[in-house]
């Protein structure tokens, strides 16, 4: 009878797709996103990590439509960054939300924005913010 029940949660543990992430790092942009007016005009460099961890990413069968395509997630960091925005919360917020269409309800998607050289009055190498879904 133990040797039963070892065989099912091995069947069970076998069917299960393993969960993986996915992490761009180090993706820079010049973005138009700040409070000050200045900010808006002139736009300033930031520095963008997207994480994603799904059990989509691990593909079966060594194609590029069994997995998630990390193309797609470098363009909606691209698209999102190129808008114009008073607070970098809010284009955290909007590259989790696209990036959330791709993935399982299971899946979670960590953004990290930095502000490099951030107009604060001060020597400070960048300033980030950092947003969990």
């Amino acid at each position: 009878m133990k040797e039963d029940i070892s065989l099912k949660e091995t069947r069970i543990f076998a069917t299960k797709k393993s969960m993986a992430k996915i992490i761009l790092e180090g993706m820079l942009f010049k973005s138009f996103i700040g409070v000050f007016d200045f900010e808006q005009e002139r736009g300033n460099k930031f520095e963008v990590q997207l994480t994603v961890e799904d059990d989509s990413i691990v593909s079966e069968n060594d194609t590029l439509e069994g997995t998630l395509d990390y193309t797609l997630l470098f363009g909606i960091c691209q698209e999102v960054m190129s808008g114009r925005y008073r607070l970098i919360e809010t284009a955290a917020q909007k590259i989790i939300a696209e990036t959330k269409k791709l993935i399982s309800d299971s899946g979670t998607v960590t953004v990290r924005i930095c502000k490099l050289n951030p107009p604060l009055g001060g020597d400070i190498k960048k300033v980030c913010i950092e947003i969990k879904d």
